[in-house]
Parts: structure tokens; C-alpha cells; sequence
């Protein structure tokens, strides 16, 4: 007596579609998400720094090597700006400042810039740096 076998079925090969619509909308959403932060004044070149803290580039107050400061690419004062930031943090209690300013601005003129900021309003005032290439 004979015995048919019977066929085994065959198995269907996944489509590769899925996995790359899925790597496209990575890379999708990563280059959305890169644009997002605020770029660089181009006429500030950061202090450099050993050892710092990795930050995301500030949106705030940029102060070129002459001592002029700017927001968004417009030239402001510290008051001026202090009052705007105010404004934008819906009446916040504790102001916090990020200042960005040029390797060749004299020390000096730093320090006036954030007295003038503390005289203003500000309450906390940060200086953002560059992580010097080891």
C-alpha cells in the first residue's frame, strides 16, 4: 500500500515595505527634529571650555566681541530684554538668563552686562560655552 505525502505548505516571504516605511519616517522625524533648535548668532564665536556640561544651543541673549547684545538677530539692551523674557515666562517668579558671548569680549565688559541683566530683573543668569576638541 502507498502513501501519498502530502505537500507541506509553502511559507510567504515578508514584505521589506513595512521595515522601510518605518527607517523613512526616522528619518523623517530626525530631520524635523534637528531643525528645531535655534541656530547660532554667526557673529559670535562661543568661549571654549575644558570640562562643561552638555547644553542645547541657547535661543536667549548673544553678545558680540564689541559688546553689542542681540536677540533673535535684533540688537536689544538689558532691560529691554529682561522685560521681554518677563513677558514670555508668563510672569515667572525666577527669571533664568542664558548669555552667549564672543571668546574675544573683554571679561570686563561681561561682567557689566550681566549686572546690568541682574539689575534688570534677571535672577539666575547662565554663560553658555564651547566643549573645546580634546
Amino acid at each position: 500500500m502507498l502513501r501519498l505525502a502530502r505537500p507541506r505548505p509553502t511559507r510567504q516571504r515578508e514584505s521589506t515595505i513595512a521595515l522601510i516605511n518605518i527607517v523613512f519616517l526616522m528619518l523623517i522625524f530626525f530631520l524635523v527634529a534637528g531643525t528645531l533648535t535655534p541656530p547660532l548668532d554667526n557673529e559670535v564665536d562661543l568661549i571654549t571650555t575644558a570640562d562643561a556640561e552638555r547644553s542645547e544651543p541657547p535661543g536667549s541673549l548673544f553678545v558680540t566681541e564689541t559688546g553689542e547684545m542681540r536677540a533673535n538677530g535684533e540688537k536689544v539692551d538689558a532691560a529691554g530684554f529682561v522685560a521681554a523674557k518677563r513677558n514670555d515666562a508668563a510672569k515667572a517668579q525666577d527669571l533664568e538668563i542664558t548669555v552667549a558671548a564672543d571668546r574675544n569680549l573683554p571679561a570686563a565688559r561681561l561682567v557689566d552686562i550681566v549686572g546690568a541683566l541682574k539689575a534688570a530683573g534677571a535672577s539666575r543668569i547662565s554663560i553658555v560655552t564651547e566643549r573645546a576638541a580634546e
